[in-house]
């Protein structure tokens, strides 16, 4: 029995001991220092990003007009060339002989001219005297009359023989560069196929297109941005030509932007971006630096401090970009602080001390 009151003893001791502790105190939460810039309205560009293809604004595809074997090539791929200059030779050893013997038979005509202009000549004197009939006269001007005539044609098919011979010198219609050359000296020229290429890359043509939705507000004019990958460069440049329809298949309609390209660096073919900017807007932004994802729903949201120096969370809808700062449709209102550094361990409800 005493054993018994014992124990209860020891164990009424502990109790009483477990019940005399004070319970230790919290610790208190240090405020978080932050960063804030004011939620404000901001000018947005209503524009759309696409990949362009770089063509020439003068590109010149040069077929030989007649048929034969190249026996001079001028030029290769990526020489320059000025207007008019040859750049191959056709074989036009038939065309030449063609030509000498027009040239002989009208220095025989010409020969037998001089001849029946001295005869007319003397006819004439003779007949004056009563020396010749009349008939004889007339017979030696109908010579005469025939020569002349004869010459003339020979005259007219050797200049147009002449000309047809300039044919066989391919020349450039336009100043450039050889794009392509599609035939070699010993080729067949001819057949309606081309045989260079020249571009004049002092201009290039920028082609893109713009969805329906942009096309009742681009026009010509309206302001274009270029960029380069292959040159690390982006270009300000205008829309120079607009569609006057949409492609059903894209939903979308073709643009052109001219650029100066006087050094020749923007070479067809080359990829490249276009911004078109159609117009410009005014909508409510946040600095993108205040921006977190919820990484399960991919939710924008952001930390809003209050009167009170505690932090609210907003979930946000986003709408464009415009350089740092990010549009928001809907989850703060204008002036309304938001936290761009210092959020990343933030809670709500989290008391904050504003440093900047």
């Amino acid at each position: 029995m005493a054993e018994k009151l014992a124990l209860l003893g020891f164990v009424l001791v502990l109790l009483t001991g477990g019940c005399s502790r004070q319970e230790a105190p919290q610790k208190r939460k240090d405020v978080t220092p932050v960063t804030v810039e004011r939620a404000a309205v901001m000018p947005f560009e209503v524009s759309e990003e696409r990949t362009g293809e770089v063509m020439p604004v003068n590109r010149s595809i040069v077929v030989p007009t007649v048929d034969g074997v190249i026996i001079g090539m001028k030029v290769a791929i990526g020489d320059s060339v000025s207007k008019g200059q040859i750049l191959a030779e056709i074989d036009h050893r038939a065309v030449d002989q063609q030509l000498n013997s027009l040239k002989a038979a009208t220095g025989a005509v010409n020969a037998r001219l001089t001849l029946l202009k001295k005869d007319e000549a003397r006819f004439q004197r003779l007949f004056e005297q009563d020396a010749v009939s009349k008939h004889r006269l007339e017979s030696v001007q109908a010579e005469l009359k025939a020569a002349v005539e004869t010459e003339k044609q020979l005259d007219s098919q050797y200049n147009a023989l002449n000309a047809r011979l300039a044919d066989y010198f391919v020349k450039s219609p336009i100043k450039g560069k050889i794009a392509k050359r599609t035939l070699d000296v010993g080729s067949v020229a001819g057949g309606g196929k081309p045989l260079f290429i020249v571009d004049d890359l002092s201009r290039v043509k920028v082609v893109s297109s713009v969805g329906e939705e942009l096309m009742t507000d681009v026009k010509m004019g309206s302001t274009a941005v270029v960029s380069l990958p292959a040159l690390s460069e982006t270009m300000n440049a205008t829309v120079s030509a607009v569609s006057s329809s949409v492609d059903p298949a894209t939903r979308s309609g073709q643009v052109e932007i001219i650029l100066n390209n006087p050094s020749g660096t923007i070479r067809p073919g080359m990829f490249c971006k276009v911004k078109v900017i159609a117009r410009s807007s005014n909508a409510l932004a946040v600095n993108r630096d205040a921006l977190l994802r919820l990484p399960a729903t991919g939710v924008y949201y952001c930390f809003v401090v209050k009167s009170d120096k505690t932090v609210e969370k907003r979930n946000l809808k986003l709408g464009r970009i415009n350089g740092n700062y990010q549009e928001v449709l809907s989850g703060i209102k204008v002036n309304e602080d938001v936290v761009i550094r210092g959020q990343g361990l933030l809670k709500a409800g989290d008391k904050v001390r504003v440093t900047g």
